[in-house]
């Protein structure tokens, strides 16, 4: 099992509230996560890091697109990971994310399972239990829900 500590961080970049809290909370059962609402925050409030750090970011923001800020994170993430998050890709957008380097893409609408699988990619983490499968064991030994 995963502890906090050693957990990775992924850094949800989302302008949807209700998608950001959402990805969130699926996503802190098994990784630590920081959420922002736009390409200005992040960049003013998250601290550089030479840290393995997942960036999951929404191409289609209010100021500054996916894209855009992937760029500017860079320098101040060297080894940082980046997937875009869109429900708009098409040819020219699928293009530009590739060229700009992103690690992963993930066309809007997903599974959540497949944003915990598109992380542990890039991550090159081998799953060794899905994330349903550790919300079932783990509500089962609360005695939270019975499946």
């Amino acid at each position: 099992m995963t502890t906090a500590e050693s957990a990775p961080h992924i850094v949800i970049v989302e302008d949807n509230v209700e998608a950001n809290n959402l990805l969130r909370d699926w996503l802190k059962l098994k990784f630590n996560v920081t959420c922002f609402l736009d390409a200005e925050s992040t960049l003013r409030i998250f601290p550089p890091s030479s840290e393995k750090i997942v960036f999951l970011i929404d191409y289609n923001m209010p100021g500054d697109n996916g894209i855009v800020l992937k760029q500017k994170l860079v320098p101040l993430f060297p080894n940082a990971k980046f997937l875009l998050v869109s429900g708009l890709f098409d040819e020219k957008l699928t293009s530009e994310a590739k060229a700009a380097g992103f690690d992963a893409l993930l066309p809007k609408p997903f599974a959540m399972p497949t944003i915990t699988q598109k992380i542990e990619d890039v991550l090159g983490v081998k799953q060794k239990e899905s994330l349903v499968e550790m919300v079932m064991r783990k509500s089962a030994r609360l005695g939270i829900f019975a499946f």
